[in-house]
């Protein structure tokens, strides 16, 4: 007889999936810093979007063609286009515009924290789900952080426009949230969603050369762009799912979802050395605030996968 597998084999496979889920939030939360960092430098939220969709996209077409067209990968063209809207273009574009007026950190906060908010209200009204009362305290908690890193841009001096950033995540979150409540109701495999998402987003492209003509992206340093349509367009869009979901299979969905906090903590603490972002006391506070309540939630209600398609983006 020959074992499927060895002892040793068996123990690594949990510490794998547990590193696939870290590198997976790295990713994910790095991306506000990384976006940031960008449009502060040369690059505009369109020339981000533009080099996203088109790398996600192409990458995705071939999976999409060899599902079936004619059935958009099995979900069906009036579905995915709710799901491309909701996680897709418009999701993305409202994302990269917030970063181009408000902090890495308020992203990193605000969009992880208030998709649990809309989602446990849209699950309650739309699939009659009730939320844990654990969970409660949690989404509680949240949306006190919420408040707390938000209230200096919103009583802040005339012209500070932080504010409509963080307007633009909300929103964001909310498309997030329909995303994610919509995915569980169909039950949609998150792999054959973003394959739609990003096939979907890719007539973007001939409007944004069209309208814009990339003269700010062919202008950019080489190696940013480069770096850029990899970290956006494979690295987020594409590897960081597939990480995610390698851990949701070893240790369940609850439990990978307690990876989820780790996206406030990673963005709040990298705009600090890399854009020089330091947040005041009071938003720390609000940040530890947003962190504990999305542990507090995590397992417990439908956000448990918030950022990459409800179960196993």
């Amino acid at each position: 007889m020959h074992p499927t597998s060895t002892p040793a084999a068996s123990r690594s496979r949990p510490l794998l999936a547990v590193a696939a889920g870290v590198l997976a939030m790295l990713l994910y939360g790095g991306q506000f810093v990384v976006s940031r960092f960008s449009l502060q430098q040369t690059l505009t939220p369109w020339d981000l979007a533009a080099l996203r969709f088109g790398v996600a996209g192409l990458v995705s077409l071939p999976f999409l063609i060899h599902r079936g067209l004619r059935s958009a990968g099995g979900i069906g063209w009036g579905r995915s286009l709710v799901l491309a809207i909701t996680a897709g273009a418009p999701y993305t574009l409202i994302l990269y515009l917030g970063l181009a007026a408000a902090p890495a950190a308020h992203g990193a906060v605000i969009i992880p924290g208030a998709t649990p908010l809309f989602a446990a209200a849209f699950a309650w009204v739309w699939l009659g789900e009730e939320t844990a009362p654990w969970a409660i305290v949690g989404l509680g908690l949240i949306l006190a952080g919420l408040a707390m890193v938000s209230w200096p841009a919103l009583t802040g001096p005339p012209g500070d426009r932080t504010w409509a950033g963080d307007i633009l995540f909300i929103t964001a979150a909310v498309l997030w949230a329909i995303y994610t409540v919509v995915v569980r109701r169909w039950q949609v495999r998150p792999s054959r969603a973003i394959v739609m998402v990003w096939v979907l987003a890719l007539p973007y492209l001939p409007i944004y050369w069209a309208l814009d003509g990339g003269a700010r992206l062919m202008a950019a340093p080489r190696g940013e762009v480069i770096f850029q349509a990899l970290y956006q367009g494979v690295g987020v869009a594409l590897v960081a799912l597939l990480l995610y979901s390698r851990a949701i299979r070893a240790l369940g969905a609850a439990s990978a979802s307690f990876f989820m906090p780790l996206i406030p903590v990673i963005g709040g603490l990298l705009g600090v050395p890399v854009l020089g972002e330091i947040p005041i006391p009071l938003q720390v506070a609000g940040m530890a605030a947003v962190t504990v309540g999305i542990a507090l939630a995590a397992g417990r209600s439908v956000t448990v996968s918030a950022f990459t398609g409800g179960g196993g983006s």
